[in-house]
């Protein structure tokens, strides 16, 4: 089979648009979480969320046919910008290609019920017939970014694949695109992720009680929940010995992947952590890794006290007494949802290419159900060959992706 290599990347998140930002930020454990500005939440419990703020969209895109700039909703704005940077870091023309494999990750971006959407078109036109909205009304469908996403870069019969399955999503998407590379499906496959901040996703979490009143503490025995947060990261995946012919910069390949669904309960993991044992032993044994061959482990990590002693938990029983180094970008940027996949990954190449480990910050206390070595509130610089990156959802969504440097 293929070996399949990343060779571009485009990233979005709070406090960064780039991967030179987010970089820069990210290994001098800059914390981008504050109370949210861009609607009002004022009745919310908790106010405290990731906004990614002045994206200046003309700089990365321009008008073309069928795709106004100026009209670009919050959620196309960022899919848009972080996928044109995934693109041109590549140094390939998508335009080129026929057949390109294009997967998007998201969770409450996009996502409505069948019952309210039929609401609000219902309400679209009994209020005006003749000037029903049909945009606000297609715009309803997750997979409204994945049309707007190929016509603005005029894909020609492309293979498309939208992953709503919550906070594993991107996860899912690198994995397809990963396997219609190795199968010879496509030449080149854009995968990644995106999510924008939400009133929905406030009320929900709020409501759920998960939450943090302040900063985002993984690990820590002081955690007290996640914070929500928005962002985007898109990868382009297109066959090694390809990559090596032209040339292309190759930030590392992808290995294997593990993903599951337990199904255990709606929003809690099983308190044997069975699911994400399975998932990283998946993803280790498509990948013909060894444990021991793990350098770091780029963590679900969300801050919340059952996820993190139940990833722990997981990680005890793959690795043993050995599990690597671990850290959470969450305790950064907070939770970007469907995105976090996607971004952990670009995070994970990152820290491969440059020997730098980011760290766990606003960890304050030692807990002994997470005795693990988390990289508190320190980056730190060590050989980072190979490495798996967590993420696990709702429902019991868990996966788990390998990635290692071209050896």
């Amino acid at each position: 089979m293929k070996r399949v290599a990343i060779t571009g990347i485009g990233v979005i998140a709070p406090g960064s648009v780039g991967k030179n930002s987010l970089w820069e930020n990210m290994v001098n454990g800059k914390v981008y979480t504050q109370k949210v500005k861009q609607f009002d939440c004022k009745d919310l419990r908790i106010q405290i969320a990731g906004e990614v703020e002045n994206l200046q969209t003309d700089k990365f895109l321009k008008n073309r046919p069928g795709v106004k700039i100026n009209n670009l909703r919050r959620v196309e704005s960022l899919g848009l910008v972080a996928s044109s940077m995934a693109i041109e870091d590549s140094g390939l023309s998508l335009d080129c290609f026929e057949g390109i494999s294009l997967a998007i990750g998201m969770t409450m971006t996009n996502m409505m019920s069948p019952t309210l959407a039929e609401y609000l078109m219902e309400k679209q036109f009994l209020q005006n017939r003749s000037k029903a909205n049909l945009d606000e009304v297609s715009a309803i469908s997750p997979v409204s970014l994945a049309s707007l996403m190929c016509r603005y870069f005029n894909l020609k019969k492309p293979i498309v694949r939208v992953f709503t399955n919550a906070c594993a999503a991107s996860n899912y998407s690198i994995a397809w695109g990963y396997d219609n590379i190795r199968a010879g499906r496509s030449e080149i496959a854009l995968v990644g992720g995106v999510e924008a901040l939400s009133l929905g996703a406030m009320l929900g979490f709020n409501r759920l009680l998960s939450l943090t009143p302040d900063f985002c503490r993984p690990f820590s025995k002081n955690r007290r929940g996640i914070v929500v947060s928005e962002g985007a990261a898109f990868l382009v995946l297109e066959e090694l010995k390809r990559a090596q012919a032209r040339n292309a910069h190759i930030y590392g390949e992808i290995r294997g992947y593990g993903l599951g669904v337990d199904a255990y309960h709606i929003t809690s993991p099983r308190s044997d952590a069975s699911g994400i044992i399975d998932s990283i032993q998946n993803a280790l044994k498509a990948s013909k890794i060894q444990p021991s061959e793990i350098d770091y482990v780029c963590a679900h990590g969300t801050g919340t006290p059952l996820n993190d002693k139940t990833e722990v938990k997981a990680l005890k029983a793959v690795f043993g007494d050995n599990v690597p180094p671990t850290s959470s970008i969450k305790s950064m940027i907070g939770h970007t949802l469907g995105a976090a996949g996607a971004i952990g990954a670009v995070c994970s190449l990152l820290m491969m290419e440059k020997g730098e480990a980011m760290p766990t910050v606003n960890f304050e206390q030692k807990d002994a159900e997470c005795d693990i070595d988390c990289i508190p509130n320190k980056s730190r610089k060590m050989k980072i060959n190979t490495v798996i990156s967590n993420a696990f959802a709702f429902g019991g969504n868990n996966s788990c992706v390998a990635f290692s440097k071209i050896g």
